[in-house]
């Protein structure tokens, strides 16, 4: 029963007969509750649930019940990145550097098996010639053969290159092994005039390098041992020059060598230009690669032959951009003379010689060396030498 108080039900007022709107004009219609991300992605489209029975019961799913759900895309991308990764192994694999494919073998006859690297960059055979007192400076090997069995013929600043086959190369190295047998020496310098001339040849082979001098002997008594195998390394150096008979072209390369000495005899009926190259100092470079010349030494006796009867006590490797500098500057030439600061130098652009960067070295060799040691290659800015002019 209904007395004459007023009740409020919810937001209705009732009183005695009749009814009073409150302060709201409509009922509140209840708000659809909030949708919360569940914990195992329920609410994906596409998605599927994964779930496994053990015994009767399923296994897997929230605490709730539920099972795991993991949607397309999801497990999409998680092959993806398996395939993405497996492909990074493999590729990591085969990238890795495989040194039993840079190295060939041959078997022979009285020495084995020998092995030798096929590298188009590692020097297998090499010669040079010089040495003596009365002898000259040369700008390159007389001969050097590859890996690959490419070669590069010498001396001098215009070499050519030419290709051996596989078959020409391995027949090469069996006549120097087993016919003329220079592993087996026991004596390797035939050389008794020390102001003559020799040729010098190097072997590497089965990971040791081989050094061998010919040049004037028997002059002296000799051992009749000494004397054949004297005799068989002629002859080698022969079969060596014979084997290289096929065609040739010039040899070229993008990475040079800058050699500068004082000219103290420049042929001054010719027009001799300004150096004009602002990387480089040509006194400094001289005195860099040759020595410093000393300031009251102007005329002939100031010349200490670097460069034209001996090495130099270093070289120095261009970049690119001084390279086609002076290429620029020389007219396309590898030889000139320049005035700098009153006084003349010669500038030569010496290509370098495949294993050469990658040994710091060029290969060289003039008068008074009885030894090859090669001139240390270097790179960056020229020191300033103590002395100046």
């Amino acid at each position: 029963m209904i007395g004459k108080h007023n009740q409020k039900i919810g937001n209705w007022w009732f009183g005695q007969g009749q009814s009073e709107i409150g302060t709201r004009a409509t009922a509140r219609v209840p708000s659809q509750p909030p949708i919360r991300p569940r914990p195992y992605n329920d609410y994906a489209c596409g998605s599927f649930r994964r779930s496994h029975r053990k015994g009767g019961v399923e296994m897997g799913g929230d605490p709730c019940g539920r099972p795991r759900t993991l949607s397309v895309p999801g497990r999409i991308s998680y092959f993806v990145l398996g395939i993405v990764a497996l492909l990074l192994i493999l590729t990591a694999c085969n990238s890795t550097p495989n040194n039993k494919a840079k190295n060939q073998s041959i078997s022979t006859t009285n020495n084995g098996v020998i092995t030798y690297s096929a590298s188009p960059q590692d020097v297998l055979i090499r010669t040079f010639y010089g040495g003596g007192k009365l002898g000259s400076f040369e700008y390159s090997p007389e001969i050097s053969i590859y890996g690959d069995g490419s070669y590069i013929l010498g001396p001098g600043l215009q070499m050519r290159e030419g290709q051996l086959s596989g078959d020409a190369l391995a027949q090469l190295l069996h006549t120097l092994v087993d016919t003329d047998g220079l592993l087996k020496f026991t004596t390797k310098q035939f050389y008794d005039i020390p102001d003559q001339n020799a040729t010098f040849l190097q072997l590497t082979l089965n990971g040791t390098n081989y050094t061998f001098q010919y040049g004037p002997f028997g002059n002296l008594q000799e051992s009749a041992q000494d004397m054949n195998a004297y005799h068989r390394l002629g002859a080698a150096l022969t079969s060596l020059t014979n084997a290289l008979n096929g065609p040739t072209h010039p040899y070229t390369s993008k990475q040079m060598a800058l050699l500068v000495h004082q000219d103290f005899s420049p042929d001054l009926s010719q027009t001799i230009p300004d150096w004009s190259v602002a990387d480089f100092n040509l006194y400094n470079l001289a005195a860099y690669e040759c020595g410093v010349t000393l300031v009251d030494q102007t005329g002939p006796n100031g010349d200490t032959g670097c460069l034209t009867y001996t090495v130099p006590q270093n070289a120095l490797l261009l970049s690119e951009q001084q390279r086609q500098s002076i290429v620029s500057l020389l007219n396309g030439r590898q030889q000139g003379v320049f005035l700098y600061m009153g006084l003349y130098y010669n500038v030569t652009l010496r290509p370098l010689l495949p294993d050469e960067a990658a040994q710091k070295t060029l290969a060289m060799l003039g008068s008074a060396e009885l030894s090859y040691a090669g001139v240390p290659l270097k790179s960056g800015p020229v020191p300033v030498p103590t002395t100046t002019p």
